[in-house]
């Protein structure tokens, strides 16, 4: 993952604090970052000894060799952290996601939504050695930057799998053109093919590094397949890319990192960010 040299940390001093600094410290060393602010938002409690508590977790657990700054801050949640994200230049933000019976999910889901720079959702599941990495493929620009992110990874540490998983679905309709329902998606299979063969060429992509899979999708619902064959696959990782501020690189409309997260909540989830993309809305935000 290139280029990101300052990572932020969100603490909630609840135990997933312990496992996110873990991870944190192998996120760095992955990505040789420069600085990591490990930042608590409350409400109230701002006192030296909340500090001091958290100076402790990390002296014990973080182990990357990198600059690392404790902030205290108040506020509400991701509002804060968006503010903060700005105002320190930050690369990305990793936070910690509970199971949806301990969290709704919304803090994360305005991350994904609304920061200037990439996120990374972390459950206390995540392997804290990443081995295989997925990534969803639609063949778009954002598809080459979430496969080049995973790469970033891959050069860095050679064992890693990267897994590019396209999911295509039968057109509604298809028995206008007196087919079958199998004989349509045989069509569809190839077709698919042939389009990724040209986007490959396009991108002068090394299919070597990675391996390839195409998957039916059934429902007409890619998240189901996506998070479906990440579990198959044991993946430690699904990383997918933005468009922008809000709009998702999925193959339909919405959010395919937010639908990710409704789910069962134990993959770490990667969503890259084209920082440049984004300027000027952080600047309105720091105005609210």
């Amino acid at each position: 993952m290139q280029n990101l040299n300052k990572l932020l940390v969100c603490l909630d001093s609840t135990p997933l604090d312990e496992h996110i600094i873990k991870y944190s410290s192998m996120v760095a060393e992955l990505t040789s970052c420069d600085k990591v602010y490990f930042v608590h938002i409350a409400q109230k409690n701002l006192s030296l000894k909340v500090k001091k508590y958290f100076q402790e977790k990390i002296t014990e657990h973080f182990t990357a060799d990198c600059e690392t700054e404790v902030q205290i801050q108040q506020g509400k949640n991701a509002v804060q952290i968006l503010k903060w994200t700005d105002f320190k230049i930050v690369d990305l933000v990793i936070l910690g996601i509970k199971p949806k019976t301990e969290s709704t999910g919304k803090h994360a889901a305005r991350l994904i939504n609304e920061a200037q720079c990439s996120v990374l959702l972390v459950p206390p599941t995540a392997n804290l050695k990443l081995s295989r990495v997925i990534i969803p493929l639609d063949f778009s620009s954002t598809s080459v930057t979430a496969i080049n992110a995973a790469l970033d990874i891959k050069a860095k540490e050679p064992s890693i799998e990267v897994l590019l998983h396209h999911v295509y679905f039968v057109p509604t309709g298809y028995t206008h053109t007196g087919k079958s329902y199998d004989e349509m998606a045989e069509i569809m299979d190839k077709n698919r093919r042939r389009e990724y063969e040209q986007f490959r060429r396009e991108q002068s992509l090394d299919d070597s590094k990675y391996e390839l899979i195409f998957e039916l999708d059934e429902d007409q619902n890619p998240s189901d397949n996506i998070y479906e064959m990440a579990k198959e696959r044991k993946a430690d990782m699904i990383i997918v890319a933005s468009r922008g501020r809000t709009k998702m690189a999925s193959l339909l409309k919405g959010s395919t990192a937010v639908n990710l997260i409704s789910y069962d909540r134990e993959l770490a989830c990667l969503v890259v960010k084209n920082k440049s993309e984004n300027m000027g809305f952080f600047e309105a935000l720091l105005k609210i």
